[in-house]
This record gives structure tokens, C-alpha cells and sequence, in this order.
């Protein structure tokens, strides 16, 4: 029988809608357990979120926001666009707004599950925001600036970009330990590891390339 993944309801095999929240059950078809949990492959570890980030330079951000997106969709089969979300990040002050919505998606479906919520939406991904925004500029300044002030650069690179870093890392590890809350609260539900994707590994490599930066502003 297939279970709503928007509520966890067991359905009947027939069944097109699920009775109790309306979700459309042949939008995201899940697989079921011998036991007859539904199995969801959407947590992603804390751990990961800190390695990747760090790894990347920040960059993950982008593949994160398409992959919680898409989460999303496939869960409760409502309308999203994970590829369109992520462009719009670039946008000045749109970005801002899309964020926000990110997170407040998140919190009203936590709500909505009767699954505690610390998502302070503003708060949050604001700072995340304008951690992502920060770094990036830095990063573009300290390459901008190498020829003049190479030592200074180089040598204090590290230091105020891993404080960026940190600070981002945080507003990251909140709206995710949120989510992974409303994974795991789910009823009728095991809960496994999000798959490594293709794009998770090129943007792992390109993030990774970024390191380069201050080793040859220091050397410069």
C-alpha cells in the first residue's frame, strides 16, 4: 500500500489522493521497507554539511539549496523549481527573499507535522545570507588586491575568511538540524542518508579548486 509522503497515511493501492492531507500520491512515489515504512533517502548529516562547506569554500550552499528543494518537492509533490531556485540566490535582494522562503517552507510543513520548529526565518537566513554574500566578496577583494598588499593579504586570508566560514557554517547547521528533525518526526517512515549526486561531486571539485586563491596571493 502506498503511504503519503506528506503525512505518512498508509493508502490504499488504488488510491490517487490521500484522504487526510489531499497530497497527490503518484507525484513522488517512495519505497517501502519489509516492514512497511516508507523510506526516505533526505538526511544529510551535520557532519557533511561542515566538511562540504569548508571543502567548497562556501559553494555547497548552492547544491545544498537545490538538493532541500527538491526534497521538498518530491515529498509533498507540490510545484517547485530546485535548478530556478538556486539561480535566483544571484539576484540582489530577490535572493534574500527566496531564502526566507526556504526556510519558512520548512518550518510551516514542521508545524503543520507537529514536529518542534526553532526556524526563526529573519534570523536565520539572513545571517546566512550575508555570510555567503561576505565571503564571496572577501575572496574576490583578496585576489583583487594582491599586487599591492600580497603579503598582507596572503597572510590574513586565511584567518578572516575561516572566521566567515564559521559564522556561515553555523546559520547552516540550524535550518539543517531543523530539517533533518522533520525527516526523522515523520510517522510510518525510516529515514536514510541523501545519495552523494554527480553535482554534489563537481561542485565539491570546483569549491575545492578555490583553495588555490589564497596560496597564490601569498606567493605573490
Amino acid at each position: 500500500m502506498p503511504f503519503c509522503t506528506n503525512c505518512g497515511r498508509e493508502n490504499q493501492n488504488e488510491a490517487n489522493f490521500c484522504p487526510t492531507c489531499g497530497a497527490d500520491l503518484s507525484a513522488a512515489p517512495v519505497t517501502t521497507t519489509d516492514s512497511g515504512l516508507m523510506e526516505l533517502p533526505y538526511h544529510i548529516s551535520l557532519k557533511r554539511i561542515v566538511l562540504m562547506t569548508v571543502l567548497t569554500w562556501g559553494l555547497y550552499l548552492y547544491y545544498w539549496f537545490y538538493l532541500t528543494w527538491k526534497q521538498y518537492r518530491d515529498h509533498t509533490g507540490d510545484e517547485a523549481y530546485p535548478v530556478w531556485h538556486v539561480l535566483t540566490l544571484y539576484v540582489p535582494i530577490y535572493g534574500l527573499f527566496r531564502t526566507y522562503a526556504h526556510a519558512r517552507t520548512y518550518r510551516d510543513l514542521m508545524q503543520d507535522a507537529g514536529i518542534p520548529s526553532s526556524i526563526k526565518g529573519w534570523l536565520a537566513v539572513v545571517m546566512m545570507y550575508f555570510w555567503g554574500w561576505l565571503l564571496a566578496a572577501f575572496s574576490l577583494a583578496a585576489a583583487a588586491l594582491t599586487g599591492t598588499f600580497g603579503f598582507m593579504v596572503g597572510t590574513y586570508t586565511f584567518v578572516i575568511c575561516g572566521t566567515i566560514i564559521a559564522l556561515f557554517i553555523a546559520s547552516f547547521l540550524h535550518l539543517q538540524n531543523n530539517f533533518n528533525r522533520y525527516w526523522r518526526g515523520l510517522p510510518n517512515a525510516r529515514v536514510t542518508s541523501a545519495r552523494i549526486g554527480v553535482g554534489e561531486i563537481v561542485i565539491g571539485v570546483l569549491g575545492g579548486l578555490l583553495w588555490l586563491v589564497p596560496f597564490l596571493t601569498y606567493g605573490s
